[in-house]
C-alpha cells in the first residue's frame, strides 16, 4: 500500500509533464502553421502567378486590381515620402577613394543577395584585389558597428552584427566585413585599418548616400516585380521606374538556364542597352561541423534527414535537398532571421528521433544563429552561385568597370599614399 502511495505522486508528475509537453507542441505547431498561413496569404497578394513585368517602367496596367484601396493609398503616400527622402540622401552622397560595387534588389524578401556578395568577393580576390564588405547588418540587436570579429560564438555575434554579416565573415575569413548604418564611415574606417582597395556594398541599391561605380540589381525570376506596388500594398521597396539607376541586372533563383529567357527579353525591351545576366543558387556541399571542410552533397544521397531553415522561401532549400537524393523525413520552416530557442530544437531533435533520421540539415545562414551546443549536432548546407553561360560575360563586365574606376581614382589613391 505504501509502495503504491509513493508511486502515485511520480505517476501524477509524469502525466502532468506529458500533458504540458503535449500542450507546448500544440502551441508551437499552431504558431508555425499560423506564420505559414500569413506568409502564403501575403505572398499570394504580393506575387501574382507567373512572371509579370510592367509594360513601361513604373506602370501597373498589366497587374490585377489586387490590394485594397486603403493599401493602395498608403503605397502612394509611401512613394511621395520616398521620393523626397531619396532626393535628400542624394545631396549627401559620399565618394570613397576606392571602387564600390553595390549588390541590391528592388523588393523585400530573399533574392539571394548574400550568396552573390560572397561570389563577388571571391571573384575580386581571384583578380588580386583586397575587398571589404560594407553592410547595415539587418536584424541585429542594438547599434554595434565595426568589423565582424573572427572569433566568438556565432549566435552571439549574429545578435550584435546580424546573421548575414557573420555568415559572410565565416565564409570569407580574409575579407573584412564592416557593419554600420553609415556605410561611408565604415568604408573610411576600413581603408584606415587594412589594405582594402575595393568595396562590396551589400543590399546597397537603396543606400543612396554612398556613391558606387557599379550598381547591380538582383531580380527573382519567380516574381521579379510582385504585384507592381510598393509597400505596403506590394513587396517593392521603390517603384519599378527607379531601376533606371542600375548598371546591370542579375536574374536569380532559376531552376534551369532557360527560365531566364522571358524575363531577359522583357528587361532588355524596358531598359535598352542594360546588361542582363542570370544565375542559379546551388547547394555546393555539406559541412559537418563549424570549421570543417565542405563535403560533396552526394555523400548524403539516400540518407534519412530532418531539415529546417529560417530564411526567405525555405521551400527552395528543401527542394534542393530532395533533388540531391536526400530522403527528407520532416521539414521545419521558420521566419527569416529567426532566433532559435530550446523549444525549437526540442521539436527538431524529437522529429529526428521519431523518424530515425541519420542527419539534421540546415543552411549556413541559419547555422550562425544557432548556439554552439546545438550546432555540432547539425550538417550545414553551403550554397554557391553558378552563372552558367553568362559567367564569362559577367566577369568581363566586372573587369572592365573596375579597370575604369581604378583609372579614375589614381590621383585620389596617390594622395592617400
Amino acid at each position: 500500500m505504501e509502495k503504491q502511495e509513493s508511486i502515485l505522486p511520480k505517476l501524477q508528475s509524469d502525466i502532468l509533464f506529458s500533458s504540458v509537453k503535449g500542450l507546448m507542441k500544440i502551441i508551437c505547431d499552431f504558431k508555425a502553421n499560423l506564420h505559414k498561413a500569413i506568409n502564403r496569404r501575403m505572398l499570394s497578394a504580393w506575387s501574382p502567378a507567373g512572371i509579370q513585368v510592367p509594360p513601361g517602367a513604373g506602370t501597373r496596367s498589366e497587374f490585377s486590381e489586387g490590394p485594397p484601396a486603403l493599401l493602395k493609398a498608403a503605397s502612394r503616400l509611401y512613394e511621395r515620402v520616398l521620393q523626397k527622402d531619396q532626393a535628400r540622401r542624394r545631396k549627401k552622397r559620399v565618394r570613397l577613394p576606392a571602387p564600390v560595387i553595390s549588390i541590391g534588389n528592388l523588393s523585400t524578401g530573399g533574392t539571394g543577395k548574400t550568396p552573390v556578395t560572397i561570389w563577388m568577393c571571391e571573384f575580386l580576390v581571384k583578380m588580386g584585389l583586397h575587398p571589404a564588405v560594407l553592410t547595415r547588418g539587418y536584424g541585429r540587436r542594438g547599434n554595434s558597428s565595426g568589423p565582424v570579429p573572427l572569433l566568438g560564438d556565432p549566435a552571439e555575434l549574429s545578435d550584435l552584427f546580424g546573421d548575414e554579416p557573420v555568415m559572410i565573415s565565416e565564409r570569407l575569413p580574409s575579407t573584412p566585413v564592416w557593419v554600420g548604418s553609415d556605410r561611408a564611415a565604415s568604408g573610411k574606417a576600413a581603408l584606415a585599418r587594412s589594405a582594402v582597395n575595393v568595396f562590396v556594398l551589400d543590399d546597397g541599391f537603396q543606400h543612396l548616400e554612398l556613391d558606387r561605380d557599379l550598381d547591380i540589381v538582383l531580380l527573382d525570376c519567380r516574381s521579379p516585380f510582385g504585384n507592381g506596388f510598393v509597400l505596403p500594398a506590394g513587396p517593392l521597396r521603390e517603384p519599378c521606374s527607379n531601376l533606371k539607376r542600375a548598371d546591370a541586372f542579375v536574374i536569380t533563383h532559376l531552376d534551369s538556364d532557360a527560365d531566364a529567357a522571358p524575363l531577359k527579353d522583357k528587361l532588355e525591351g524596358l531598359f535598352p542597352g542594360m546588361p542582363v545576366f542570370a544565375c542559379r543558387h546551388k547547394a555546393r556541399g555539406i559541412s559537418l561541423t563549424k570549421g570543417e571542410p565542405v563535403f560533396d552533397l552526394n555523400a548524403l544521397c539516400g540518407r534519412r534527414a530532418v531539415v529546417f531553415a529560417g530564411i526567405a522561401g525555405p521551400e527552395g532549400f528543401f527542394r534542393d535537398m530532395r533533388e540531391a537524393g536526400i530522403r527528407i523525413c520532416e521539414s521545419f520552416g521558420f521566419p527569416d532571421h529567426h532566433r532559435y530557442t530550446a523549444g525549437d530544437f526540442s521539436r527538431i531533435f524529437h522529429a529526428a528521433s521519431e523518424h530515425g533520421a541519420e542527419v539534421i540539415i540546415t543552411t549556413a545562414k541559419d547555422a550562425v544563429r544557432i548556439p554552439l551546443r546545438y550546432r555540432d549536432s547539425l550538417c550545414v548546407a553551403e550554397v554557391g552561385i553558378d552563372f552558367g553561360p553568362d559567367h564569362e560575360s559577367f566577369c568581363s563586365l566586372m573587369g572592365t568597370r573596375l579597370g575604369r574606376s581604378t583609372d579614375k581614382r589614381k590621383p585620389e589613391i596617390g594622395n592617400r599614399k
